[in-house]
């Protein structure tokens, strides 16, 4: 254990010095690595992102299973200044699901509610492994989001607006940014649509 702490350790000095990695002490940035997450025993796990700037964005959110960081589940979320998004990932009777009472945009498609069996994790890219192939292998293993960048198409930034009274606020047009997010779609080939992450 203390080699491997040491080599780790080491690691990380030389990533520091080389400024590939560097970690903001008041917990904001452009990786979000949520580094373990179960549903194993009856726990459910909560999570929550905040873009805390003024400008809409753009995030890539990508659940892996622990055992060796296979992809289960990945999609794009679209959040408006000063935005929240919250979920919730649940044992299933196979393995593990999220599900969101949140109303921020979601592409490919919305998740469904918890009532619906929210929206499973798959093993599509473990599928063929020889042992501990089934979806019951997500129900450990860890959450990253990663900002693709800010949105400034004046459209696209409306369509992701919250927009209604106070504790009702709902985005303007999830369906148009599902549409953009498509292959392509403007949010995958426009220029002047989306700019570089800040």
């Amino acid at each position: 254990m203390k080699i491997l702490s040491a080599a780790l350790l080491a690691s990380l000095g030389v990533a520091g010095s080389a400024q590939a990695v560097y970690v903001n002490s008041d917990g904001t940035g452009q990786v979000l690595l949520y580094p373990y997450y179960t549903v194993e025993n009856g726990y459910e796990t909560y999570v929550s992102v905040v873009n805390t700037t003024n400008v809409t964005k753009a995030v890539k959110v990508r659940f892996l299973e622990g055992m060796n960081s296979q992809e289960v589940l990945d999609f794009n979320l679209y959040l408006s200044p000063h935005d929240e998004w919250v979920g919730k990932i649940f044992e299933t009777a196979t393995g593990a699901a999220i599900m969101t009472p949140d109303t921020s945009c979601i592409a490919g498609n919305a998740l469904p509610a918890e009532s619906a069996g929210g929206q499973p994790f798959v093993n599509y890219q473990y599928s063929t492994d020889t042992i501990n192939n089934g979806p019951d292998r997500a129900r450990e293993g860890y959450l990253e989001l990663i900002e693709m960048g800010v949105v400034t198409d004046a459209t696209l930034v409306k369509a992701i607006a919250h927009v209604g009274p106070m504790g009702a606020r709902a985005p303007f047009d999830c369906p148009a940014v599902r549409t953009a997010a498509k292959t392509g779609g403007s949010l995958n080939n426009g220029i002047g649509i989306i700019t570089g992450p800040t």
